[in-house]
């Protein structure tokens, strides 16, 4: 039985923007990216104008929790936090960095606030990134297979 013999449905066309999340259907598949979202964030947080960098963290970062170092406005931080953790929907190359700066979201300081603009300004330089969904070209059901290394 399909959906819309039981409710009163309207077709809205192709899905091309939703919360955030951008959609390009072509052909061969749909690319999904948060390119708007992530410009943005960038003008939120006053980083519109900044250079960007080619790596998501710095090799062999280590981060700890340092008392000496200069606290920094937590509010400013967890905003920033959020804004990444929700860019990694379409972004799962910056997740481990946003993984690491979210372990200090009680009582950041100044090197973890680095970090997180430091995502950001990889951010900038890659606003088209996101995921492609290929379209199969033989007659199989499309199936969207996921991996993932949980330790």
């Amino acid at each position: 039985m399909k959906m819309k013999n039981e409710l009163k449905m309207t077709n809205l066309g192709n899905l091309g923007y939703f919360l955030g999340l951008e959609f390009v259907q072509t052909e061969d598949g749909i690319h999904m990216h948060q390119r708007k979202y992530i410009l943005e964030t960038l003008e939120r947080f006053n980083l519109k104008n900044c250079n960007n960098t080619s790596i998501p963290v710095m090799a062999n970062l280590k981060l700890s929790y340092q008392q000496e170092e200069t606290k920094v406005d937590a509010t400013l931080f967890k905003q920033i936090v959020g804004t990444l953790r929700y860019s990694c929907n379409s972004r799962p190359d910056i997740s481990f960095g946003v993984e690491l700066i979210s372990r200090f979201m009680h009582d950041p300081r100044q090197s973890h606030l680095a970090v997180a603009k430091h995502i950001l300004r990889y951010l900038k330089g890659t606003t088209d990134y996101g995921l492609y969904f290929p379209r199969t070209i033989d007659n199989t059901n499309d199936v969207l297979e996921a991996w993932c290394d949980a330790d």
